[in-house]
């Protein structure tokens, strides 16, 4: 019996040492629904009322302020949530540029000779067929960009809640 009240000891004394408390929340919404959610640790950049920006690690969310790398940044104080855009894609290198440009010239050349179609209707087929889907795919992403959120506003249509889980310290009175 002792030595199964000193396995649990030991076992409460190891799972204790790697348990974490909750963390807070910060949440941007519009109306009641959740549109982002930030938690300690998370990266973001924020606008101020004074134009400012603050960008960096959450690292506490307390009461109504948001630390930002160890600054504290009140919550009225942010007008926008500036949202992380991903860069754009380059076109291909010149090498595979060059390759579909052969396989272009194989496509219509293998065309022609089978008197499939004519050399100007080969030669455009063969152009589709290679670089088609290249100028689909980089104006597609071009066209998809500009409709893609890059902010949120706080304000009218959306604001900014804190939820936090910390416990409130309690000074301790002498006797």
């Amino acid at each position: 019996m002792n030595r199964l009240r000193c396995l649990f000891s030991i076992l409460f004394l190891l799972l204790s040492a790697f348990s974490f408390s909750q963390q807070g929340f910060l949440f941007v919404k519009k109306g009641f629904h959740k549109k982002r959610i930030y938690t300690e640790g998370d990266m973001i950049q924020v606008r101020l009322e004074n134009g400012n920006y603050r960008n960096g690690m959450i690292t506490l969310l307390r009461n109504d302020t948001i630390f930002i790398n160890g600054q504290p940044v009140y919550r009225p104080l942010i007008t926008e949530v500036l949202l992380k855009r991903k860069p754009n894609k380059p076109l291909p290198d010149i090498k595979t540029l060059l390759l579909i440009g052969g396989g272009a010239a194989l496509v219509t050349a293998g065309l022609t000779l089978s008197k499939q179609a004519k050399f100007e209707d080969a030669l455009v087929a063969g152009l589709v067929i290679g670089y088609g889907p290249l100028l689909v795919k980089h104006f597609g992403s071009r066209l998809m960009r500009s409709f893609i959120r890059r902010k949120f506003r706080i304000g009218k249509k959306f604001h900014l809640q804190v939820l936090d889980f910390y416990l409130p310290q309690t000074r301790l009175k002498s006797f």
